[in-house]
């Protein structure tokens, strides 16, 4: 069976990395006989990441718009837009989707899993709609998706797919609320399968009674100033740390990507509270190198969702920063509630909360920590167990 991963915008997003290689190694695991092709937006990232169980890996950014459309193309726009601006809009996004090589295989997954909760999803359903007309069969993998992102041309393409996994409750139930149902299962995402690399302990020195924090562009812009109500919580939350306990503090990056990197926010937390107990990772890293670095910490506050999950399958207590649905469903997979273990993004403009937040959940670090390791395995067993499902299409 040849199976192609798509939607995949590269490796510097280390979530993503984390994904593909699970995923990949749980097919090989399983079905070692099987081919696997990745379809991505940066392959040099990808190269550079090395993926030892996938078999090609092709360059192909289907949501860059045309630069330049046939004679032929801008025709049919014409007459489509006659009908309908719709029909038009729909032919002239699956222009970028042609691609000779998705003929040659079999099973399409999916790994972008967070393209349902941004923007109006016309690029994905281009895609999709490619690949169906093709006979393709489609599977969208560890999605995440809010009832309110759900528009009804977001709906009528994921009612194409063969299989959708939700990678927690709230994404579920939005799902099956809305119709979504034939082949909707819930199993815990993937990355939750990612090694740590055991040669990083000694490479790479975490200092006793460290915390790990992450910041994302999603918390606070970057370069905004000082004033702006995000960066000041999380600026009040690390002097309080800084002043008031005995804590180390490791500043730890989880997308490298130029541009939309948490490196340039952490560097700027770094250079303003640079002491011998203010840490930064840099950005050369891989997944299962950060994810080491990640299991050492005593806490972990963290924005990126994937650094997140490095965290929790790994034991280590962790307050989310949460920016969308995934975080609060999550945790409350996990911990049976979010309160107490996410604090909102659009509530960090108040920075006496967010440290009485962090307060409250420190005091509580033992005590979470031996809930994690009683609950990981069996969690942990289910995410393995979800690739059956890919297995019965």
């Amino acid at each position: 069976m040849k199976y192609a991963f798509y939607s995949h915008g590269g490796s510097q997003n280390h979530g993503c990395e984390a994904i593909v290689r699970t995923l990949s190694s749980m097919i090989k695991k399983e079905k070692p006989e099987s081919y696997i092709k990745l379809y991505t937006f940066k392959k040099d990232e990808d190269e550079r990441a090395g993926f030892p169980l996938i078999d090609e890996i092709e360059e192909f950014d289907y949501s860059v718009a045309p630069k330049n459309t046939s004679f032929s193309d801008k025709i049919k726009i014409a007459l489509y837009s006659r009908q309908s601006q719709k029909k038009a809009d729909e032919f002239y996004f699956s222009i970028p989707c042609r691609n000779p090589s998705l003929k040659k295989n079999d099973i399409y997954i999916s790994v972008g899993g967070d393209n349902y909760c941004y923007g109006d999803g016309h690029v994905a359903k281009a895609m999709n709609k490619t690949l169906r007309s093709m006979g393709k069969k489609t599977v969208l993998w560890g999605c995440s998706v809010g009832e309110d992102d759900l528009t009804p041309d977001k709906i009528e393409d994921l009612k194409g797919f063969d299989l959708i996994v939700a990678r927690e409750t709230f994404t579920y139930d939005a799902l099956i609320k809305n119709g979504i149902d034939k082949n909707t299962l819930l199993y815990p995402d993937s990355a939750f399968l990612l090694p740590v690399d055991e040669k990083m302990n000694e490479a790479f020195e975490v200092k006793e009674h460290t915390i790990g924090i992450n910041i994302s562009n999603f918390v606070y812009p970057r370069n905004c100033d000082e004033n702006h109500p995000a960066k000041k919580a999380v600026f009040s939350l690390i002097r309080y740390i800084l002043d008031e306990t005995d804590l180390n503090i490791l500043l730890i990056p989880h997308v490298t990507r130029n541009n939309a990197a948490d490196c340039e926010t952490l560097s700027e937390i770094y250079e303003k509270f640079k002491c011998e107990r203010v840490g930064l990772v840099g950005g050369e890293y891989s997944a299962t190198e950060y994810k080491s670095i990640i299991s050492r910490c005593e806490a972990f506050i963290g924005a990126r969702t994937h650094a997140t999950i490095a965290a929790y399958s790994t034991c280590v207590p962790t307050l989310v920063i949460g920016y969308s649905i995934k975080s609060k469903g999550i945790a409350k997979d996990i911990f049976g509630t979010y309160d107490g273990y996410v604090f909102p993004v659009e509530e960090l403009s108040d920075g006496e909360r967010f440290i009485e937040i962090f307060k409250e959940f420190y005091a509580k670090n033992s005590e979470i920590r031996k809930y994690l390791q009683n609950f990981m395995p069996d969690y942990i067993g289910k995410a393995e167990n979800s690739i059956k499902e890919l297995f019965k299409i």
